[in-house]
């Protein structure tokens, strides 16, 4: 019995072993709202999320090609991400936050480059965020106005951050940065350590429920329903269908 109970031990290890690595890549394209109701006009967000063992990565990235009209330059910014770990789960430390690769500072940040570290403007919470933000539990923003408790800035110093600004625009920028102010186009790295390991599954489910933020609550934007999805891919398919017919 006790032979057994380790042979199962160590296929357990194994299997974990085998399935730690994992990485989900979601788009934001469904319309949450804001206090811009205008159309997207092309306002849109991707993000891969990646976990190895208890080491959590999001490259979050500002793919859009229009904003709605009347979006100032602030609200271009991509500023928030919003997600759920499974219950019992946390951020145990934020480790880095830099400029992703073939990315570039704008404004005051036009001398740092990918790998670069923009932590000062970047912070992670693990109790809840601000406003359309408040019911998840893990929230990395570059935003002071998050509801929960304790905020811990990623450069690992006190203080505050100034978001909007700090945020990611797009590449080429849709709207120019100022020279006195800080963006990155078009992706920024976070790196953190998770209080213990999660699975594949779960690093699905929390992708696909998580959510995003534009500007100062002007817009916030979902991932579509795997459901969805396929009812698109199979509209697409019957319209394929007619057309060859």
């Amino acid at each position: 019995m006790k032979y057994s109970r380790t042979i199962g031990l160590t296929i357990g290890l194994a299997m974990m072993i085998g399935t730690a690595a994992a990485d989900v890549i979601v788009d934001y394209t469904v319309d949450l709202g804001g206090n811009n109701n205008q159309p997207l006009n092309g306002l849109t967000a991707r993000a891969t999320f990646s976990v190895d063992g208890d080491q959590f990565t999001v490259l979050l990235a500002n793919p859009s090609t229009g904003v709605p009209n009347g979006f100032e330059v602030s609200d271009s910014l991509l500023v928030s991400l919003a997600m759920n770990l499974p219950e019992g789960f946390g951020f145990f430390s934020g480790d880095a936050a830099v400029i992703g690769p073939d990315s570039i500072g704008l404004g005051r940040w036009a001398d740092r480059g990918p790998g670069d570290s923009v932590g000062e403007e970047w912070l992670w919470t693990n109790d809840f965020g601000g406003d359309f933000l408040s019911r998840f539990a893990q929230v990395i923003s570059t935003s002071n106005g998050q509801g929960g408790g304790e905020t811990m800035r990623f450069d690992g110093k006190s203080g505050t951050v100034g978001g909007p600004f700090g945020g990611i625009a797009a590449d080429p920028p849709i709207i120019q940065i100022p020279s006195n102010k800080e963006a990155v186009s078009d992706d920024i790295m976070f790196e953190l350590t998770l209080t213990a390991p999660i699975s594949e599954e779960q690093l699905r489910f929390l992708a696909e429920n998580s959510v995003v933020e534009f500007g100062s609550d002007q817009r916030y934007l979902g991932v579509p329903e795997p459901a969805a999805l396929v009812l698109f891919g199979m509209g697409g398919l019957l319209m394929l269908r007619r057309r060859l017919r």
